[in-house]
């Protein structure tokens, strides 16, 4: 190969490689990058949270035995259905069985026993009206008569204690209600007033929310909170507050809050133990525009936003006065109603860049 035809191939390589470097940057200033926007609009509150809560029966009874004994039976679990009147649980009752059946046999005695000094009483009476017996034989006739009606009503009280022991060894619902705790299982001994069971009753539920001291001291009582159920279905309702803590917890300094549902709930939402999500509207001094933190720019002290031109496909950085609130920040000049801005990437944008266009939020 000729040292002239070495030469054009080195020169021709180079042109190529020149061509291929000159056209990175143009390739580069073409790249399409898809951002989340928001349309902004200005707004008189603030919605803070969200705050994680819990559905909880407003009325739960826990229910125990009266005495001391060994489970014999618990005939409901978690989760259950009951009904006023059906049974739960039952304690061993053979000892309370005997003490039952000695008192109904003391009470037929003292009633046999009235009985037959009541008509004795009564023979006596008929001969002292005839003089055929005394005055003094009819007095203690009838003092035995007083002392065995005693005897009798004694009987009877304690027949009817022992009525009620046995009564004891038994657990009935007293409303409809829902099973939420089932801490003992049969066979074990329980002292009188450990709890057995708990019952729900779930026509009425609370939001129960432990919320920041200086979150809680600015509600009160009829304030209404936006209240989301998680899952699937997604559900939200306005509950209002019905009581709050009057002092925080002592360890995380927070405050309980308890609101009611409205009544429009269904038993089939906001189900006992859901977790749910509240966030609370707060007033703001003057109308402002409300942004995610990750809207906001910053270079030093300047903050500015990516405005984006929906005709031209581009991007514009724009100077604007912003107080950061943890993942909100709160515009007060810079931007107008209607503007559409970027809300996600600020810090991979540049100026005039072509964006694709993804909705966000609407404010």
């Amino acid at each position: 190969m000729s040292r002239a035809f070495q030469l054009f191939g080195i020169l021709a390589l180079g042109t190529a490689l020149s061509a291929c470097n000159s056209s990175a940057p143009k390739a580069e200033a073409d790249v399409i990058r898809p951002v989340l926007t928001q349309t902004v609009a200005e707004t008189t509150s603030q919605a803070i949270g969200p705050f994680v809560g819990t559905i909880k029966p407003r009325h739960e009874t826990a229910y125990g035995f009266l005495l001391a004994g060994r489970v014999l039976s618990r005939e409901v679990g978690i989760g259950d259905s009951v009904k006023a009147g059906d049974l739960l649980a039952t304690l061993e009752a053979s000892v309370q069985e005997f003490d039952l059946a000695s008192a109904q046999a003391n009470a037929a005695s003292a009633e046999a026993q009235f009985t037959n000094l009541s008509a004795s009483e009564e023979r006596i009476r008929e001969l002292v009206a005839a003089n055929t017996a005394s005055q003094a034989q009819l007095d203690a006739a009838t003092a035995a008569r007083q002392s065995a009606e005693a005897q009798r009503d004694q009987a009877k009280a304690k027949l009817k204690q022992a009525e009620d022991q046995l009564g004891y060894t038994r657990i009935t619902a007293s409303a409809d209600g829902i099973i939420t705790a089932a801490p003992i299982d049969v066979g074990q001994v329980v002292g009188a007033g450990t709890t057995i069971v708990s019952v729900a009753q779930p026509e009425e539920r609370d939001v129960v929310l432990d919320l920041p001291q200086e979150l809680a001291t600015g509600l009160k009582v009829g304030d209404v909170i936006s209240v989301s159920e998680n899952g699937a279905s997604g559900s939200s309702v306005d509950a209002a507050v019905r009581e709050i803590a009057p002092s925080a917890s002592s360890t995380a300094r927070l405050r309980r809050v308890l609101l009611t549902l409205p009544d429009s709930v269904g038993s089939d939402a906001f189900r006992i133990g859901a977790t749910v999500t509240a966030s609370i509207a707060q007033p703001l001094a003057n109308p402002t525009i409300v942004l995610p933190s990750t809207a906001i720019k910053q270079d030093g002290e300047a903050r500015s936003v990516w405005v984006v031109d929906a005709t031209a496909g581009t991007v514009a950085n724009r100077a604007v006065t912003a107080e950061m609130q943890g993942d909100v920040a709160l515009v007060s000049a810079g931007l107008a109603s209607g503007d559409v801005v970027a809300i996600a990437g600020a810090n991979s944008l540049t100026e005039g860049q072509k964006v694709l266009v993804n909705k966000g939020t609407e404010e």
